[in-house]
């Protein structure tokens, strides 16, 4: 297959370097030091699990460089969304999908209207992945699996699921109900970012305490309440199963979101705590967990304040 990675950040990147060390012919999309790096030097994955090192990668400054693939995976931040959608149209064929890994439970629908919806497949993906440096991706290890749609049988998004299996470190699995995985996603991902952000800790710190372990729990029951609430959300243990996911991380695992406000970047808040907030307010269900997440950290979403 060929593919292209738009959005060549932890997890674009981690994702590529993956398929391309499987002998898949990929395009990587990046831009600054980060593009810089990977044309020079090429790609690293740091991990404690499966180091990698490609000595060369393809990778453009714009999609406009990169010409037609199969399949697009679309791992940009949310807040890019949008105008990142509108510049896929060069790599774009007849039959080429775009898979969406990105966070929330927004992405297709923001997609769908630049490319159509016959093109646009959902997916989640669970690892822990940040640029490190320009051209080096970390991680700690633990999961690394896609969860994506099926489409009935695409074959193109068969296609990948085959090359996925050829892959190391990377696991992908079909789903016939990909609503229901990006809420339980979702609802995972919006409360281990909350409290790894908001108290600036790992996730290891956070259930070592009594105090953090109950605010953890918290933030998931709000999300699972809003879920149903919204319709998407049925399994009785989901909460459980969830902690439980949170306990076996490594020690050191934090969000994404909490290494964007390490660092001073636009943080994907809107689209976490902050949705969970503003749906609780639409379907009358109490958030106060995620709506003091939302309020403790709104003054860093666009980045660091003046």
């Amino acid at each position: 297959m060929r593919i292209a990675i738009m959005g060549s950040g932890g997890v674009g990147a981690y994702v590529g370097s993956r398929l391309q060390a499987a002998g898949e012919d990929l395009v990587f999309i990046a831009r600054g030091a980060h593009l810089a790096a990977l044309q020079k030097d090429g790609l690293r994955v740091e991990s404690p699990v499966h180091p990698l090192h490609l000595p060369t990668v393809n990778a453009v400054q714009e999609p406009s460089m990169a010409g037609p693939v199969d399949l697009i995976i679309f791992a940009v931040k949310l807040g890019d969304t949008e105008t990142a959608a509108r510049s896929l149209a060069p790599m774009l064929g007849t039959e080429t999908r775009i898979l969406t890994l990105q966070n929330g439970i927004d992405s297709v629908d923001l997609i769908t209207p630049h490319i159509g919806a016959a093109k646009v497949r959902g997916g989640v993906i669970y690892v822990s992945a940040v640029i490190d440096r320009p051209g080096v991706i970390r991680s700690p290890g633990g999961l690394h699996v896609i969860v994506a749609d099926a489409a009935h049988g695409d074959p193109v998004m068969a296609d990948f699921f085959a090359a996925c299996a050829r892959a190391t470190a990377l696991d992908a699995k079909p789903s016939d109900a990909i609503a229901v995985t990006l809420w339980e996603k979702f609802i995972a991902l919006t409360s281990l970012s909350g409290t790894t952000s908001l108290l600036r800790a790992s996730m290891g710190q956070i259930l070592a305490h009594p105090e953090t372990r109950i605010l953890q729990r918290q933030l998931v029951d709000e999300a699972v309440a809003v879920g149903r609430a919204a319709g998407q959300v049925t399994r009785t243990d989901l909460a459980d199963e969830i902690m439980a996911k949170l306990a076996g991380m490594p020690y050191a695992f934090r969000s994404s979101m909490s290494e964007d406000l390490e660092r001073g970047k636009p943080l994907e808040l809107r689209w976490l705590s902050g949705r969970v907030h503003a749906l609780g307010l639409e379907y009358g269900v109490p958030t106060p967990g995620h709506s003091a997440v939302y309020r403790g950290l709104v003054l860093y979403e666009n980045g660091k304040p003046a």
